[in-house]
């Protein structure tokens, strides 16, 4: 049930040096290749400035027909649950005041965007804490004033904890929301080890799915594979019911930020689509576009938003090509729709 994604980890740096793209590279050329592919090459925190020659070199190299790597993904923290998101204020449950650490420093962060926006790249940040998404943009903010605005759709992934004044920024620097909404809720990971390290006036802002796209913020969806699932109707329930889809149990995680099925849906294709530059030719059923077609065995919009997570795939299409299921669908019994 995927036609398209951006694989946000092509590295240039030790035993995996390249592995990826050349990879894609070879299965693309003969004729193998069942996904389109938008690579993120990774920016080596341990290096400065003069890695930016070999990255322009790589984007050169990936481009074939379905793979092409014009982005550059840069990792600013690290995670909730071991203390290495970066956060505004202090973590509640640690007496030493640690905040946790932005891997690249704001000053030179900004040096790293601004040539990297200027060559035309881009920029897919990691960013968990709410100091790691104010640095991202920031340097965003930075890169617009001194190269101009472009079309460049920088996105933010993973964004876990807001600060508030920083949600309606998205849409002012044009930069996308890209949530991996089958994170948000009420998981032991959230309940046990990061709201206790953040209280609850904070935790509030974790997952602000419904208040991006409230504030006119492009948001789209992805997975994370192969950390999480990458089956889209999760994600899709998840957004919609903010509670485990698996089990529907629990309370739903802070309700007022769920969205529309039709919402979620559109995270998923054209807004994905747009991330990746290629609205114009894929993400939406539209005479003239590529058929990239996923046929599901019930309409979404007939379930119970509880339901949703177990629709299936039948069938997927790539530029009208069966690359999943079967061609030949025998109508179902209305019963069984």
């Amino acid at each position: 049930g995927v036609t398209t994604v951006q694989d946000a980890l092509l590295k240039l740096d030790g035993k995996e040096a390249y592995v990826g793209g050349p990879t894609y590279m070879a299965m693309d050329n003969a004729g193998k290749l069942t996904l389109r592919v938008i690579g993120a090459l990774v920016w080596n925190t341990e290096l400065g400035l003069e890695q930016i020659d070999r990255i322009v070199a790589a984007r050169k190299h990936f481009n074939t027909r379905k793979f092409s790597a014009p982005s550059v993904k840069i990792w600013l923290d690290g995670v909730m649950e071991v203390h290495t998101a970066a956060l505004l204020e202090p973590y509640l449950d640690r007496s030493d005041g640690h905040k946790g650490d932005l891997l690249i420093k704001p000053e030179l962060l900004n040096q790293i965007i601004s040539r990297l926006d200027a060559l035309g790249f881009q920029i897919h940040f990691h960013a968990i804490g709410d100091a790691a998404i104010r640095s991202s943009l920031d340097s965003l903010e930075f890169a617009r004033k001194t190269n101009g605005a472009r079309d460049s759709r920088h996105h933010l992934s993973h964004i876990q904890l807001f600060d508030p004044k920083d949600i309606p920024r998205f849409n002012e620097l044009d930069a996308i929301a890209n949530f991996q909404p089958y994170w948000a809720w009420a998981d032991l990971f959230i309940t046990e080890l990061t709201m206790p390290k953040l209280g609850p006036q904070r935790s509030r802002w974790l997952y602000p799915i419904g208040s991006l796209f409230k504030s006119g913020a492009v948001v789209a969806f992805g997975s994370d594979w192969f950390v999480t699932s990458g089956n889209p109707m999760l994600g899709i329930e998840t957004a919609v019911t903010r509670r485990d889809p698996l089990t529907n149990t629990g309370n739903r995680f802070y309700d007022q930020e769920k969205i529309s099925l039709q919402e979620a849906i559109a995270a998923y294709t054209i807004n994905g689509a747009y991330v990746n530059f290629l609205e114009e030719e894929t993400g939406s059923i539209e005479a003239g576009k590529l058929a990239d077609l996923v046929v599901l065995d019930r309409n979404l919009f007939d379930l119970k938003s509880e339901e949703i997570s177990e629709a299936q795939v039948l069938l997927t299409l790539l530029d009208g090509e069966p690359v999943y299921g079967d061609w030949n669908l025998e109508p179902q019994p209305k019963s069984a729709l």
